[in-house]
């Protein structure tokens, strides 16, 4: 029904789309006046994007009128910013400083206000799409754990789980394109299930003043984008493979997009695939293999009233889980004889079928509709959305033991205004989701289903309000919401054989209770930033959190397959309320660009799993409790020194240190669990200059060192954290793009990376597998950190892209 009503909807808009809203201009060297071609032109608002000519000319027509904040990028010069009107045919001009650090003056919109990174109130974190391109990722959240105040928690190679200000999972609201990943984020035994290679570029909210998206964003926001659509009359593509030594992941993508007189699509496909990684204390570590693919379809219409866009995806991931499984000697071992076969070999290691070994399938499938309609002066945004998560745990070939499917239905309804000359800006709207959430039939002898949480429904809603107001060197902001969620829970009772029975059944046990549970609260934030002389800034946001309990930490009553322990929920559980502060200095000079962030948040009933003295079947038992205060601060950073003199050289630093404190507790329960070590990551970039008729453009060597400090601060009892030891670990890279010197255009690009360049065996604090440790199938629990299973080794990857399509007389490019 939705994708009949989407599509109706837009057949109707083409018919009667009148005029259209066009913006025009050159784009030259500020100081030699010369036209800049391949700079590209974006409106994040409208997800749509050109490029000059080789005369410095750009065009873009058949777009929605209104008023718009425009984005002009180009590797080499800092970007800039405008603010246009395109009720009317509009020519803007842009003059470009030289610069190597392109994050000078980037547009942000996971605030709900379109607005600049510097002009942001609170801690803002943007990675490009050239970040993504040099970088190396295994998931999406590789793509972002390394920069300041962004962690991730991982349980292999492709399992990883995103965290800001040491908080995650349910605390964190990951977004691909505006739609929440709802897939099971409470669980830590697989990864958020986007693409990396769907994300053009990303925004990370550091911080839960993300009063648009609701109780779900208590520690911030990661906002994935896939690319913008190209401008009218053009297609645009991209073939993308990768290769890695390690671990032997093959990633194959493709890309394409087109606009045809405000008719827009586009199509993504790709898939992934890879054996056990190895490191140089475990070998080949049994348990790590994974594959994936993924399509995606958007379908769109520009017109002067507006857009509207149906995104459409199919994603299916399989991926192996490694419970430390070993004889005496130290050696893994299968769970249960295979083939005769007690140890895996090393073609079972190097074996990209991800279903020997203890595993899960997993589908995420979607379709989202996106309207934007100019209303007077403002806009009214219109979504809705259908998601289906499906998640089997299965033990042993292809019987899922814990069968789960959820399905959601996000929607929201947001009006914008904004007056360019009065600088307000008003967002108000409301949004939430219905989900429902069935388990599947159990197995057949001898499988053992495992029911870990009930049948529920869950309906959650909030209002909000954003008003922003910018002068000459001030922006304030401020915003109210009012968030509602209604759970409720069916019972279930389980016969000896562990299939479901009607409650009351003689001789059945009860696994859930039923249960109708309803929280409510405020958030709110209210901030400032002010752009002192000499390209100083400084911010200050106060905000009140709020976070109605998630479903396992109410229900949970079963062996999390994965996470190889046994959790158990309480249905009493209170909702957190919190407060943060932060504070931010900068400085975006010509030479040197730094920023200095500092928080302190206070969390009152804080949730979280207290390891206790039992266990089931040989597993820990951990019981959810919300009787605690929780107080976590840190501080994170950067420093870009990009010297406008040197323009070859570029050397980037980032840094982390979060604490966190549980008032009234002994030493070995007064730090929150899995809180990250304090980080440093350092690169140094090397730039080659770009000769006239050189077919390598854009050639760059870099180095870099990644170090951890040893973490002392842990929640101790039952052994439930351990502390972790410092590590240093160097990484290498060098990039080129290939093109053809007669026309500018990119025939390819090539990115080469080595991580862990010195092969050094280390264990980051946030590796849950480290945790994991049997022998000969007896669940044991690990004392010490060497016992556990350590992160990948040495690994080389090498990167190809080939652009193709466009303009005839445009500068293709890898992005």
């Amino acid at each position: 029904m939705l994708l009949i009503l989407a599509a109706g909807t837009m057949v109707a808009a083409a018919k009667t789309t009148t005029g259209d809203g066009r913006i025009t201009g050159k784009i030259t060297n500020k100081v030699t006046g010369h036209p800049v071609p391949g700079v590209t032109i974006t409106i994040p608002d409208l997800d749509i994007a050109t490029s000059t000519d080789a005369n410095g000319m750009y065009l873009l027509k058949r777009l929605p009128k209104g008023q718009y904040l425009i984005q002009v990028s180009a590797i080499g010069y800092a970007s800039e910013t405008k603010v246009v009107d395109l009720s009317n045919t509009y020519s803007v001009d842009f003059k470009l400083s030289a610069s190597n650090y392109e994050l000078s003056d980037i547009v942000v919109t996971a605030l709900g206000n379109t607005t600049t990174r510097k002009r942001a109130t609170i801690p803002i974190t943007v990675v490009t799409n050239k970040m993504i391109r040099e970088g190396v990722a295994n998931t999406a959240i590789d793509l972002v754990s390394s920069l300041p105040g962004v962690n991730a928690t991982t349980e292999g190679s492709g399992t990883t789980k995103p965290q800001i200000n040491g908080l995650g999972f349910d605390r964190v609201l990951t977004l691909m394109d505006g739609v929440p990943q709802e897939d099971f984020q409470w669980g830590d035994d697989h990864g958020i299930l986007i693409d990396p290679y769907a994300v053009h570029e990303a925004e990370i909210i550091r911080g839960p003043a993300s009063l648009q998206y609701g109780a779900s964003a208590e520690a911030g926001v990661i906002s994935f984008k896939s690319a913008p659509l190209p401008e009218n009359g053009a297609v645009l593509g991209s073939v993308l493979t990768e290769y890695h030594t390690n671990n032997g992941y093959l990633g194959t993508s493709l890309n394409i997009a087109g606009n045809h007189n405000g008719f827009v699509w586009g199509l993504q496909a790709s898939g992934e695939e890879a054996h056990s990684y190895s490191n140089p204390k475990d070998g080949y570590v049994w348990g790590t293999a994974w594959n994936q693919v993924n399509a995606r379809l958007v379908l769109g219409i520009n017109g002067s009233w507006g857009y509207s866009r149906l995104t459409l995806s199919a994603l299916h991931r399989r991926i192996e889980l490694p419970d430390g499984n070993r004889d005496s000697t130290g050696r893994f071992m299968f769970d249960f004889p295979q083939n005769g076969k007690i140890y895996p070999t090393k073609s079972d290691f190097l074996s990209y079928n991800a279903d020997i070994a203890s595993d899960k399938s997993l589908g995420e499938y979607q379709a989202w509709w996106q309207n934007s309609l100019n209303i007077g002066k403002g806009r009214l945004g219109l979504d809705v959305g259908f998601t289906r998560s499906i998640h089997h745990d299965i033990d042993t070939g292809s019987v899922g033991s814990g069968n789960l499917l959820v399905n959601d239905i996000p929607f929201s309804f947001k009006y914008q205004l904004a007056g360019d000359s009065s600088g307000l800006k008003l967002t108000t709207g409301i949004n939430g989701l219905y989900e429902f959430q069935r388990n599947g039939a159990a197995p057949p002898p001898p499988y053992v289903p495992d029911y870990e949480i009930p049948n529920y429904t869950n309906f959650e809603i909030g209002g909000y309000a954003i008003v922003e107001k910018n002068f000459k060197n001030l922006t304030l902001s401020g915003g109210l919401r009012f968030d509602r969620t209604d759970f409720v829970g069916d019972p279930m009772a389980l016969n000896d054989a562990g299939n479901i029975v009607p409650a009351g059944t003689p001789g059945s046990a009860v696994q859930f209770t039923g249960f109708n549970n309803t929280y409510s609260g405020f958030s709110g934030s209210i901030g400032a930033s002010y752009q002192l002389p000499d390209n100083n800034y400084v911010k200050l946001n106060v905000s009140k959190s709020y976070r109605a309990p998630a479903i396992n930490e109410l229900t949970s009553n079963g062996l999390n397959i994965g996470s190889n322990l046994v959790e158990v929920g309480n249905i009493n559980l209170k909702a957190e309320q919190g407060y943060q502060v932060d504070i931010a200095y900068g400085y975006d000079g010509k030479d040197v660009s730094v920023e200095a962030d500092g928080f302190y948040n206070h969390i009152s009933n804080f949730i979280f799993a207290n390891r206790t003295d039992s266990l089931s079947g040989g597993f820990p038992i951990y019981q959810y409790l919300s009787t605690n205060t929780a107080i976590i601060t840190g501080v994170s950073g950067f420093l870009n020194i990009h010297p406008a003199a040197t323009k070859w050289l570029e050397i980037d630093n980032g840094f982390t240190y979060i604490y966190s404190h549980i008032p009234n507790q002994t030493d070995s329960t007064k730090h929150l669990p899995y809180i990250p070590a304090p980080h440093l990551n350092s690169e140094v970039k090397f730039r080659l200059n770009d000769s006239h008729n050189s077919i390598l453009r854009g050639t760059y060597l870099k180095f870099g060192m990644q170090h951890d400090w040893a973490q002392n601060n842990v929640y101790s009892a039952f052994y439930t954290e351990l502390p972790s030891a410092q590590y240093t670990i160097f990484n290498a890279g060098v990039g080129t793009n290939f093109v053809n010197p007669k026309t500018g255009k990119t025939i390819c690009a090539l990115y080469v990376n080595c991580t862990n360049l010195t092969n050094v065996a280390y264990a980051d604090h946030l590796n849950l597998a480290q945790y994991f440790l049997a022998y000969n199938g007896t669940p044991a629990t690990v004392t010490k950190q060497s016992q556990g299973i350590y992160n990948m080794g040495r690994n080389i990857s090498f990167k190809l892209i080939f652009p193709f399509g466009g303009n005839s007389n445009k500068v293709a490019s890898a992005e």
